[in-house]
This record gives C-alpha cells, structure tokens and sequence, in this order.
C-alpha cells in the first residue's frame, strides 16, 4: 500500500472513532448547551410508564442543570433513543416551593414538542426545587414528578 494511501486510512479510522465518540455523547452533556454556557449538570430524573403498554419502562429522563453565576436552575425533558420522534406532548417543569414560583415548557395548549422540551429556569437561591416531566406516546404515558431536589 503506498504511504499517502496508509495516511488516508488511518485518518479515515481515526475520524470514524471520533465521530462515534461525539455521537454517543450523552443528552446531558448534550443538553448543557439549550441551557447555557455557565450552567453544569447536576442529575436527572426517569419519566417512568404510568399507563399504557409495550415500549421503554422509562420513557425518558429531565435533565436538570444549575448556574452558580445566574444561581438559576435549568431543565430540559428529553425522551430515551428509541421514542425520539414518537413523543408527543413532551413537558418539563421547575419550581421553587419557597419562592413560590416555577417555570414550565410542553403544558401551553397547541404546543406539541417530540424532540425535547424546555429549556426551564427557575431562580431559586438557597432552596430547594421541584421538577416535573411527562411525555405520551401513542401507546403509553410516562411521567416524573420530585420534590425537594436540588437543594441549595
């Protein structure tokens, strides 16, 4: 095999194992960027089947994020691989029981998100906050609702 062609194959290797390495990236790392450049990710919470059958038993997740800088919390609702483009009504919302404010994105008549919603922020400074998500399918319904998360 001549040099140049031994060259261009393994640069060839080398840009498909990168490639695969930025697609496997994770939705939360993902996800950072819909929020801002100064937040960082601090868990998630599975959107669990409540009715319905067949498909995931978790239909996908809401990705919380939080910005020291901002001190606003952040949230984004995404469903898992195989639902992407199958979801409907996909909703994600943030609240801070103490402040007694929230933010929600997906719950507003004729809004229809399948890809992801959000993003949510909510100010909630030395609080703790509650996050809720919920998605449909045309066979299932999955949902997360947690209170007193992320405190800070």
């Amino acid at each position: 095999m001549p040099k140049s062609r031994a060259v261009l194959a393994a640069t060839t290797v080398t840009l498909a194992a990168l490639a695969g390495t930025l697609a496997s990236a994770s939705s939360a790392t993902a996800a950072t960027s819909l929020c801002g450049s100064t937040y960082n990710y601090v868990g998630k919470h599975p959107m669990k089947r409540t009715s319905g059958t067949g498909g995931p038993r978790t239909g996908g997740y809401v990705y919380v994020y939080y910005s020291a800088r901002t001190k606003h919390n952040c949230a984004i609702s995404k469903p898992v691989a195989q639902l992407r483009g199958k979801a409907r009504g996909l909703g994600v919302g943030l609240y801070s029981p103490r402040y007694n404010r929230g933010h929600s994105d997906g719950y507003q008549p004729r809004q229809n998100y399948t890809q992801w919603a959000g993003p949510v922020y909510v100010k909630a400074p030395q609080a703790c906050i509650n996050v809720v998500g919920d998605m449909t399918t045309s066979r299932a319904h999955y949902a997360v609702t947690k209170r007193g998360v992320h405190c800070g």
